[in-house]
């Protein structure tokens, strides 16, 4: 099982100051309705939520300075412990407009349940269930606890998750990062799936794992280079999946993603994303870093037009530690797709 590569990029993660977009396309219309949550027949939440806007072709759009810090957006949903069973395991109540919970979790007097794929002489266990009815990636760590532990994605069915969902993802981790608690990240289509927290050896305790969630794209979802980069692709289809997330911008076309996970010791950085010169579309470039949340609605930050004409220019601020985060090239409509150049870049 492969294990987060880390982006030794010197950071990744969002937080505020963002030169993100003050008018990236104005409402037209009344907005369709914001739903932060559905809630399935088991107790489960599934993910949906934010708020769909119309197209307005006569909008602008500008990059301003967000005054704001680099902190973290605020606090997370609290979750109480998991369940000691992987058919009874607990809900997370998953939120469209803070993306992120903190579980907190113990496997201390727990029986062992399921074996992980990822390790061997293995602990007592304890189980999370979740539901989502979008493509989303799933990212989830136990850093700052004192002992060794695994973590690993299940089926709905209790069945262990051993194959990978796109490159350099970890659907089941021992030793993230270089330190001895985990870090997993996954790209999961619609559905209901568990998460699992045990430990290496008899290796048991307390823990919070901090579980992150954020939109995928339509298309292609493919893990970001460390460093700076210049991604080339294509958007194609008919509609996209992070459309109605805010009203800021007006994102309705089918989407290219590109993730990243980060590590504790990871600095605060600000993250410069362009299709500037790089599309012949009304392109739309966006940032979800759940971290930002809910400081800011969704953890989602956009823009359109930022090059003054119909490409997309977006900086958006990395906290540092450890998180997760999405990139994605989008359309304005439906019909706004076709070849993309889009530059990345991180200062300091």
């Amino acid at each position: 099982m492969r294990f987060v590569r880390r982006l030794g990029v010197r950071g990744l993660t969002l937080a505020l100051i963002a030169l993100a977009c003050a008018h990236c396309g104005s409402v037209k219309g009344a907005a369709r309705g914001s739903k932060a949550a559905d809630a399935s027949d088991d107790g489960q939440a599934a993910v949906d939520g934010g708020t769909d806007v119309d197209p307005d072709d006569d909008a602008g759009s500008s990059i301003t300075p967000d005054a704001a810090s680099f902190d973290s957006g605020g606090p997370a949903i609290v979750v109480g412990t998991g369940s000691d069973s992987c058919a009874t395991a607990t809900p997370i109540a998953l939120s469209g407009m803070n993306p992120r919970s903190d579980l907190m979790a113990t496997t201390v007097g727990a029986n062992h349940d399921i074996d992980a794929p990822c390790s061997t002489d293995q602990a007592p266990d304890t189980f999370y269930k979740f539901a989502i009815n979008k493509r989303v990636m799933v990212y989830a760590d136990t850093f700052g606890a004192t002992w060794d532990t695994v973590l690993f994605l299940l089926s709905d069915s209790c069945v262990p998750i051993t194959t990978t969902t796109t490159n350099g993802d970890a659907v089941c981790n021992d030793n993230g990062c270089g330190t001895s608690q985990s870090q997993i990240v996954a790209l999961l289509e619609p559905g209901s799936y568990r998460l699992g927290l045990t430990g290496r050896g008899n290796a048991q305790g307390s823990a919070t794992i901090h579980f992150e969630w954020a939109r995928a794209g339509s298309g292609t979802v493919s893990q970001l280079p460390a460093g700076n980069s210049v991604q080339v692709g294509t958007t194609a289809g008919s509609e996209g999946n992070i459309d109605g997330l805010s009203n800021d911008c007006t994102a309705a076309g089918p989407e290219n993603s590109y993730w990243f996970a980060r590590c504790p010791s990871d600095p605060a950085q600000t993250l410069s994303a362009s299709t500037c010169g790089g599309a012949s579309f009304e392109s739309v470039v966006s940032v979800q870093v759940p971290k930002s949340a809910p400081a800011v609605a969704s953890a989602y930050r956009c823009n359109r037009d930022g090059c003054g004409g119909l490409q997309g220019r977006l900086n958006t601020p990395i906290p540092a530690g450890a998180g997760l985060g999405v990139v994605s090239v989008d359309g304005e409509g439906g019909s706004d797709v076709g070849p993309y150049t889009m530059t990345v870049t991180y200062t300091p």
